[in-house]
């Protein structure tokens, strides 16, 4: 009998009617064939209202504003008529009374097995767009005539409930195609019926391989379902297990996704949503697994305008399932864990505050769309602003540091999409509101586990972790497909603070050697790189002027301190010997006597040179010292605690031979290395008691300085050493003075110098500015016969500033001006002095001597008496570029007769050179004097002349040399043709 449609307005009924194999015969409804299925099928009106969610989270506080709605379709019941029932009566009440009937389901159609046909099922379209049926035998009860015992006649309605008189089971048979697409903001949205569909539903799933893929099933468990005219009122509710990993690309390779739905409850009134409870199964970034419980609630409030209101408000919290993670190799991080500093990380939100809700993108507007899944999201507070998780990081040591950061949620279905995590951690915003950079307030942390013989050496105080996601390896534990990491941090390195301004927090890296292969595979054991290599910043004071290695240090190792960036990665990940290059960009800043560039002469670190890092324990660094060839590569700064415990001890150590440099720079070298040895120690000691004490010992063996090609002065050894409270110590022995060049005619004088002039009788004069030493020899008047040489002193002196402006320079003079020497031989006689200073940068900067020499006779004949005097001299001075060349001639005599006549005449002629730049000047000068005394009377008479002459300023330019118009034609055309 076709379908026909049943209202009665006293209760609201309203239900179509169909029957099934039965007919009318004039008094009853009767089979019309005995064996064939009998079945009534009822049709209700629709039995869920699918409300949109607010954007606002108080609309009543602001203009009320409609949201959108939609309404399920119509819901089917079958019924079948049990055999013992041979004929119903044609009433409302008989086709109502459901309670004798055996409610059909749709059966599960398990894959190889054939569909029933001609058999229809019930279906129950709740909520909106689901699709559910029984999953058990179930019974229906309705009143068959309207109730109305208070005077007040009750809506019509049917429970349902299971044959025993439980909760009903039911199961999804899937969702409602074919129609538009809704909005995302929706308490379900389509990838969660899609999620209950395949955990409900029974049905297995098959891959493209054929396969069955297994996933966690169970039915939804009714505890209330009563349908009516208006909507149902129902309580749903439901849980399962977590889908196994694996299935997850076999799903998605058949077009569906890792179902990710832990719990759900619906609780409805007439059809409209009072409670839903979505629990989304996922971790959060650091791999804690973690669900995110949606709870959908009718709130009736109070509006300005429009009295009460009631509207859906969505309130979303992230539940911690596991607080703590444990991280190791096998956990997935690309380089065994050695990026992520905790072996653990416990999170101590269990519960977070109400979120932001992160809806799921709206799938395409076509009925044929997949559900779009979920999506990562950054977890959000509704009041604004990221939520900060508490974070406990146990580091290598067993050490607990507490920190805040924000948190990326992943649900379930998209813990293998890396793509998607990366670009959160990678994007603008994140950068711009600081998600990656997490103050951790100078807790000390271990950066690395450190080596067995060196606990606490990876330990320093943190000021910051900078973290960024990472792609895990294959095979790895770690739940997601990306790794949180920990790209960068500050930390405060105490080796340093004493060297540099920089001292506090300093940016560094994990050093690549040590994240690729493990420490083991650093000669120094190093973990940690200074993204910028720090100069060590020595006072010249405190290093004695003979060094001042202000090396770029950039490596942190567990066993060396803090050293220079002398490594150079291998072919196979480890390391070995650095390039040159290398070598001289780290000591770019170091000098040696106060203003020689020692890169230049620092030599190749070789790999056989980088094993001495391994174990550089006091020990083995005093022994390296003390050895006569030992050296250490790389300087080395190293702190450690006072055996008291009352204070720590930094050392700096380096001991390296040096080398010529290669090539040897224009105008050759001033400092012959060839043999030579720098060794510097340092020590700083901060105690409660005395403060900071630093005392120093630095050497410098076997070196030869060469100034500007007229000196070479050689030491064997030179030494400092300054003590707290004592007046720095400088030694020197085995030091030669040798000249070169023009000048070595000069050396035939060293002879009266003696042996080690550097001796007992040496001066030093140490000051703050630097170190003056020489030798000073008053030489004793030599009488001998006609000869007589009186008043030479031979003068040295050698100064080593310490500061960089100014440079190393010698002077060596024979007498002074202002103290001549004197030489007289018989009747004639002379004297004269000379100076030379020389520097390292300027060559000569003062050079200056003078030499007189003549002759004078007397004669006295009684009548008459009388004499003559001729006396000549040089003079040389260079000073600053100028040049100055000067000689004299002075002739004098005079003659008395008997005392009344006296005549005397003097003549004096000067010829002097001067040159300053390219300018010169010729001047000579002549002046005679004569003069005449008789008796009382005298007369004097003098002429002078002065004349100079001027140089040109230079030499001829070459365009002073041609005529452009005769003389350059025939100029080209000489070099014109075959040579």
């Amino acid at each position: 009998m076709g379908p026909f449609r049943v209202v009665r307005p006293a209760d609201m009924l309203v239900v179509d009617i169909a029957l099934v194999n039965l007919r009318f015969d004039g008094g009853r409804l009767v089979r019309r064939e005995p064996a064939a299925p009998t079945l009534i099928v009822v049709g209700l009106p629709p039995q869920h209202v699918m409300e949109e969610i607010p954007q606002n989270p108080d609309p009543a506080a602001g203009p009320l504003r409609s949201v959108k709605a939609f309404a399920s379709e119509a819901s089917q019941l079958v019924f079948s008529v049990p055999p013992e029932v041979d004929s119903l009566s044609l009433s409302l009440a008989s086709l109502l009374d459901w309670e004798r009937l055996v409610p059909m389901t749709v059966p599960v159609v398990q894959p190889g097995a054939t569909p029933p046909t001609g058999l229809p099922g019930s279906v129950l379209e709740f909520p909106t767009r689901l699709l559910l049926t029984y999953d058990e035998p179930v019974t229906w009860v309705c009143p068959s005539e309207p109730r109305n015992p208070d005077g007040r006649t009750g809506l019509w309605h049917a429970l349902l409930s299971s044959e025993r008189g439980g909760e009903a089971l039911l199961r999804a048979l899937g969702r409602a195609d074919g129609r538009a697409s809704v909005p995302s903001r929706f308490p379900l949205s389509a990838a969660d019926l899609e999620d209950l569909v395949i955990l409900t539903s029974r049905a297995e799933l098959i891959d493209t391989a054929g396969a069955p893929i297994v996933l966690p099933s169970a039915p939804l468990r009714a505890e209330q379902f009563i349908a009516t005219p208006l909507g149902a009122s129902a309580h749903l509710h439901g849980a399962w297990d977590k889908a196994d990993p694996s299935v997850g690309p076999r799903l998605e390779a058949i077009g569906r996704h890792r179902p990710e739905v832990a719990a759900y409850d619906h609780i409805t009134g007439l059809g409209r949503d009072q409670f839903v409870r979505v629990v989304i199964r996922g971790f959060l970034s650091t791999g804690h697994p973690a669900l995110l419980v949606s709870e959908f609630k009718r709130r009736f409030v109070a509006h300005r305008d429009n009295g009460i209101v009631a509207y859906l408000r969505q309130e979303d919290r992230i539940v911690l399932r596991e607080p703590e993670v444990s991280y190791g190799e096998s956990t997935g991080f690309p380089h065994q864990a050695r990026e992520m500093p905790f072996r653990a990380l416990r999170v101590t939100d269990r519960v977070t505050p109400l979120l932001k809700p992160a809806w799921p993108p709206k799938p395409a507007d076509r009925p044929e769309a997949q559900p779009e899944a979920r999506q990562p999201f950054w977890v959000e507070l509704e009041s604004g602003g990221d939520h900060q998780f508490t974070l406990l990081g146990t580091d290598h040591e067993g050490r607990q540091v507490s920190f805040t950061t924000p948190l990326v949620f992943v649900p379930d279905s998209k813990a293998g999409d890396v793509d998607a995590l990366e670009s959160l951690y990678a994007s603008a915003e994140t950068k711009e509101k600081g998600r990656l950079d997490r103050p951790l307030g100078g807790q000390v942390m271990a950066m690395a586990q450190p080596p067995a013989d060196a606990p606490g050496s990876t330990s320093h105080a943190v000021g910051r972790l900078s973290f960024a996601m990472s792609r895990k390896v294959a095979g790895g534990e770690h739940p997601l497909a990306g790794t949180l990491v920990v790209s960068g941090a500050e930390v405060r390195v105490p080796a340093l603070e004493p060297f540099t301004p920089k001292a506090g927090e300093v940016p560094v890296v994990f050093n690549a050697v040590y994240r690729d292969h493990g420490m083991a595979a650093h000669p120094a054991r190093a973990y940690l790189d200074l993204v910028d290599a720090i100069g060590l910043d020595f006072a010249a004071e405190k290093v004695g002027g003979l060094a001042r290695p202000n090396a770029a240090v950039k490596v942190i190792t567990s066993q060396a301190g803090v050293v220079p960036d002398v490594f150079e990665p291998d072919a196979n990940g480890g390391v070995g010997a650095a390039d040159i290059t290398r070598i001289q960009k780290a000591f770019g800043a170091a000098k040696l006597l106060g203003f020689i560039d020692l890169s230049a002469l620092v030599g190749p670190v070789l790999t056989q040179d980088l094993d001495r890092l391994r174990q550089l324990g006091d020990n083995e660094i005093q022994a390296l010292l003390d050895a006569e060839g030992g050296t250490i590569p790389a300087p080395v700064l190293r702190v450690r605690d006072l055996a008291d415990a009352q204070g720590r001890e930094l050392r700096y150590v380096w001991k390296t031979k040096l080398v010529p440099p290669d090539p040897p720079p224009p105008g050759g070298t001033l400092l012959d290395v060839s043999d030579a040895v720098l060794t510097l120690d340092a020590r700083t000691v901060v105690s409660k008691e005395a403060g900071e004490e630093t005392s120093v010992e630095g050497r410098l063996r076997d070196i030869a300085l060469e100034i500007a090609g007229v000196a070479r002065v050689e030491i064997a050894d030179l030494r400092f050493k300054a003590a707290p409270g004592n007046k720095p110590d400088v030694s020197a022995s085995g030091l030669e003075l040798k000249f070169l060049g023009e000048l070595r005619f000069i050396d035939t004088l060293r002879s009266a110098l003696p042996a080690d002039a550097f001796g007992s009788g040496a001066f030093v004069d140490v000051q703050p500015s630097g170190i003056r030493t020489g030798y000073a020899l008053a030489v004793p008047d030599v009488p001998l016969g006609v000869f007589a040489l009186t008043n030479v002193c031979l003068k040295l002196e050698l100064d080593i500033p310490f500061v960089p402006e100014k440079a190393i320079s010698f002077r060596f003079s024979v007498s002074e001006r202002q103290r001549p020497f004197n030489v007289t031989v018989t009747l004639f006689g002379g004297g004269g002095y000379f100076s030379m200073l020389v520097d390292a940068e300027k060559g000569i900067r003062e050079a200056e001597g003078a030499i007189e020499f003549g002759g004078g006779a007397a004669l006295n004949l009684g009548v008459a008496s009388g004499g003559v005097t001729v006396m000549a001299g040089v003079r040389l001075e260079v000073r600053d570029g100028a040049v100055k060349v000067g000689g004299y001639l002075r002739c004098s005599g005079f003659l008395s007769v008997l005392g009344i006549v006296t005549v005397s005449v003097e003549f004096y002629l000067e010829l002097t050179y001067e040159k300053h730049g390219n300018e010169s000047v010729v001047r000579g000068r002549g002046t005679l004097t004569v003069s005449v005394k008789i008796a009382f009377f005298s007369k004097s008479v003098s002429l002078e002349l002065e004349r100079s002459f001027s140089g040109a300023p230079g030499d001829p330019t070459f365009v002073d040399c041609f005529d452009r118009e005769t003389h350059w034609e025939d100029y080209c055309l000489s070099f014109d043709g075959d040579p």
